[in-house]
């Protein structure tokens, strides 16, 4: 990414910092994002996110 390729899919926002570790899974039909972070207002405690997962018109992944 830092020598143009690729596209950002989930970036630190508000209090959750440092997502990563991204793995897709689906769940009742649908695709999820799973991932960790780290919660800035429950002292750095890592935490697990689940983001639904959708997909653009030409196939890209989009955290909705």
């Amino acid at each position: 990414m830092l020598e143009g390729g690729g596209d950002l899919l989930l970036a630190a926002h508000g209090s959750y910092i440092g997502p990563g570790g991204q793995s897709g899974m689906k769940d009742h039909g649908r695709d999820v994002l799973v991932h960790h972070y780290y919660d800035g207002e429950d002292n750095g405690v890592p935490k697990l996110g689940l983001n639904e997962l959708r997909w653009s018109r030409d196939g890209r992944p989009v955290v909705g």
